[in-house]
C-alpha cells in the first residue's frame, strides 16, 4: 500500500492543477489571437485598435458610465455657459413645463396677437364646454411628450453609440467571429511548428511461476521526442524510448532498454511544394484578414444604423410636439369659432368643423405619442439594454443639426465612385476571394497526381548483453530508405473536386463583377439621395415659413369675416405637415450623409463607435 501512495498523490495533484491549466490555456489563446488580430489590422486597415472579446458588461454598468458622462457634459456646459437652454432663452422650458417643451406648447397655444385676443374673449364668454368635448378629451392631459423620470439616463448621440458598442449583442457576436477566425489560424500555424511529446507508462505485475515462486515487479517506460512538418511537405519524427523492468525480488535482477528512432517522409509528386503544402495555412491567414475587414465594415454599418435610429426617434418626438401644437392651435380655433358663432358671425356647421378637427388633432397626438414610446423601447433593444430601463434621448441633438446646416455635397460622383472601388472593404474581400478560387483549382489539379513519397528511417537500441545499461549503441543502428508509390489509377473523387473548384472559380468571377456593379450603384444612389435630401430641406424650410404666415393671415381674415373655417383648418393641417416634413428632411439629409460616406468607404468609426468628422459625435463628447 505504501508503494502505491506516491502514484496516487501525483494523480491527485494533476487533477487539482486542471482548473489552473484551463485558465492558463485561455489566456494563452487570447494572447496569440489578439496578436494575430493586431497583425491583420495593421496589414488590412493600416492601423491597430484595441480588440478583445471580454464578456458583455452589465448594461447597468454601461448606463452608469453614460450617466456619469452626461453629468460631466452638463457641468462643462454650465461652466462655459454654452448649454442649449442658455444659448436659446426664448425656447427654454417654463417652470413646470415638460423637459424640452417650449412654454407655448406646455400652456396655451401661440395663436398670434389678434387670434390670441379673440380666443381670450371667447374663453370668458363661454361658460361651459360642449358636452361631447368633455366626453372625448379629458380635462387634465398628460405632458405632450412623456417626461422621463429623474433617474433616467440621458443619451446624446455620442453616448448612445458608446452604449451600443459596449452592450449590443450583435456587435459582440461580430467580434467573436473575428476571434474564431484568428483562432483557426493559430491551429494552421501550429501544424508547421515542432511538436514535442512525452509519454510514459508504469505497470505493476505480480506473477507466480513453478520453481521460482511469486515475482513482483514494476515496469516503467517513457518516450520523448518531436515531430515536425516542413513547408515543402517533408515530415520528420524523432523519439527516444526508455523501458525498465525492476523486480522487487532482488535476486531476479533488473533490466533497462532504450531506443532512438528517426523517420523522414518527403512527397515527391502529389502534395509536394510550398504552394500545395501551405495552402490551408495561406487560406487561414487570408480568412483572418477577411474577418478583420468584415468587422471594420460592420462597425461602419452598425454606427450608421444606430445613429439613424437615434435620429428617427428624435424625428418621432418632434412629430409628437408638432401634433400637440396642432391640437392646441385647433383647440383655440374651436374656441374662436364658438365665440364667432355666438356673435352670429359664423355658421354653426363651421363650428362643428372646428370641433371635428380638434378631435382629429387630439387623436393624432395620442397616436404619435404612442409611436414615440414604442420607438424608444425598440431603440433600447438596438442598444442592447433592458427594455424596462429608463432612458431619454437628448432632443437638442436636432438643434445641433439645424445649427450645422445643410451644405451642398462637395464630392463629385466620379471621384466618389473611384474611391469606393478602391477603399470598400467588402469589395476587397470579394476581390481576394477570386485569387483564393484560382489557388483552389491548382490544388485540385495537384490532387490528380499519384503518390510518390521518399521514406527513410534510422533506429538505434541499447547495447545487447548488458541488461542494466541504457547506453545507445550508435554503431549498431538499423537504416532503411525507400519509396511509397500509389499510381493515379482511381481519381473519380479528385476529378469531381476539380470540376467543383473550376465552377466555383467561375462563380467567384461573376460575384466580383456583380459586387463591383453593386458598389457603383450604391454610391450613385447614395449621392442622389444626398442631393435630393438637401434640396428637400431647403424647400421645406420655405414651406414652413409660408404655412406659418398662411395660418396667421387666415386667422385674421376669419375674424374680419373674409375667410371660412375650412381655410383655417386647411392652413393648420398644412403647417403640421410642413413642420413634420422639415424635420424629416433634416433627418434624411443627416442619414444620407452618413450612408454616402459609408458606401464610398470614407466613413471613419473608432472602437468606441464614434463617427469622426460628424457634428453629433465630434462635438458630442
Amino acid at each position: 500500500m505504501r508503494q502505491r501512495t506516491p502514484a496516487l498523490l501525483a494523480l491527485l495533484a494533476a487533477v487539482a492543477a486542471g482548473g489552473c491549466a484551463a485558465d492558463w490555456y485561455t489566456h494563452d489563446a487570447d494572447r496569440e489571437v489578439y496578436g494575430i488580430v493586431a497583425e491583420k489590422e495593421a496589414d488590412s486597415l493600416g492601423r491597430v485598435r484595441s480588440f478583445n472579446i471580454r464578456p458583455r458588461p452589465d448594461p447597468k454598468v454601461v448606463l452608469e458610465q453614460a450617466r456619469a458622462a452626461e453629468a460631466d457634459r452638463k457641468e462643462a456646459d454650465d461652466d462655459n455657459g454654452s448649454s442649449a437652454r442658455a444659448a436659446r432663452p426664448d425656447e427654454a422650458a417654463a417652470p413646470g413645463a415638460p423637459d424640452g417643451v417650449p412654454p407655448s406648447a406646455a400652456g396655451k397655444p401661440d395663436l398670434g396677437p389678434a387670434a390670441a385676443a379673440a380666443a381670450a374673449q371667447a374663453e370668458e364668454l363661454l361658460e361651459e364646454k360642449a358636452p361631447d368635448l368633455e366626453a372625448v378629451i379629458p380635462e387634465n392631459l398628460p405632458p405632450p411628450v412623456p417626461a422621463p423620470p429623474e433617474d433616467a439616463v440621458r443619451l446624446t448621440m455620442a453616448e448612445a453609440l458608446r452604449v451600443a458598442v459596449a452592450s449590443s449583442r450583435t456587435y459582440q457576436s461580430q467580434k467573436e467571429d473575428v476571434y474564431l477566425s484568428a483562432l483557426a489560424l493559430t491551429l494552421e500555424r501550429y501544424l508547421f511548428r515542432p511538436h514535442p511529446f512525452a509519454t510514459g507508462t508504469v505497470d505493476y505485475t505480480s506473477d507466480y511461476a513453478a520453481g521460482t515462486g511469486r515475482s513482483r515487479s514494476y515496469d516503467p517506460g517513457a518516450d520523448i521526442g518531436f515531430s515536425q512538418q516542413l513547408a515543402d511537405g517533408a515530415a520528420i519524427t524523432g523519439s527516444l524510448g526508455l523501458a525498465a523492468l525492476k523486480f522487487l525480488n532482488k535476486e531476479l535482477g533488473d533490466t533497462v532498454d532504450s531506443t532512438l528512432d528517426f523517420t523522414l517522409s518527403q512527397p515527391l509528386w502529389r502534395g509536394a511544394g510550398r504552394k500545395i503544402v501551405q495552402e490551408n495555412l495561406l487560406q487561414a491567414e487570408r480568412n483572418a484578414g477577411y474577418a478583420v475587414r468584415s468587422f471594420a465594415r460592420f462597425e461602419k454599418t452598425f454606427a450608421v444604423s444606430v445613429a439613424s435610429e437615434y435620429l428617427r426617434v428624435l424625428q418621432q418626438r418632434d412629430a409628437v410636439m408638432n401634433a400637440w401644437n396642432n391640437y392646441q392651435s385647433l383647440r383655440g380655433s374651436r374656441i374662436q369659432a364658438e365665440w364667432l358663432a355666438r356673435a352670429e358671425r359664423q355658421a354653426e356647421f363651421e363650428v362643428d368643423q372646428a370641433r371635428q378637427s380638434e378631435f382629429t388633432a387630439y387623436n393624432r397626438w395620442i397616436v404619435e405619442r404612442e409611436r414615440y414610446i414604442n420607438a424608444v423601447d425598440a431603440f433600447k433593444l438596438t442598444l442592447g439594454i433592458p427594455v424596462e430601463t429608463e432612458v431619454a434621448l437628448v432632443p437638442t441633438e436636432l438643434d445641433r443639426l439645424h445649427e450645422a446646416g445643410v451644405e451642398e455635397a462637395e464630392s463629385r460622383l466620379d471621384i466618389a465612385t473611384r474611391t469606393a472601388l478602391a477603399t470598400r472593404l467588402d469589395l476587397a474581400n470579394t476581390r481576394d476571394g477570386l485569387d483564393d478560387a484560382r489557388r483552389k483549382v491548382v490544388v485540385a489539379e495537384d490532387d490528380l497526381k499519384g503518390d510518390v513519397d521518399l521514406v527513410a528511417s534510422t533506429g538505434h537500441a541499447s547495447r545487447a548483453g548488458n541488461p542494466q545499461s541504457a547506453r545507445i549503441a550508435f554503431s549498431r543502428g538499423a537504416y532503411s530508405v525507400g519509396f511509397d508509390i500509389d499510381m493515379p489509377v482511381d481519381r473519380l473523387t479528385e476529378r469531381n473536386a476539380l470540376r467543383q473548384t473550376q465552377i466555383r472559380l467561375q462563380t467567384a468571377c461573376r460575384t466580383l463583377e456583380a459586387e463591383h456593379d453593386d458598389v457603383i450603384l450604391a454610391v450613385r444612389e447614395a449621392h442622389r439621395a444626398l442631393e435630393q435630401a438637401r434640396e428637400s430641406y431647403e424647400i421645406q424650410k420655405r414651406s414652413v415659413l409660408l404655412a406659418e404666415r398662411r395660418v396667421e393671415s387666415t386667422r385674421l381674415l376669419i375674424q374680419a369675416g373674409r375667410a371660412k373655417q375650412r381655410d383655417v383648418l386647411e392652413a393648420e393641417r398644412d403647417l403640421l405637415e410642413a413642420r413634420n416634413s422639415l424635420t424629416a428632411a433634416l433627418v434624411n439629409h443627416a442619414i444620407a450623409q452618413l450612408e454616402f460616406a459609408r458606401d464610398v468607404g470614407t466613413l471613419v468609426v473608432d472602437e468606441k463607435g464614434q463617427i469622426h468628422g460628424w457634428t453629433l459625435t465630434d462635438n458630442g463628447g
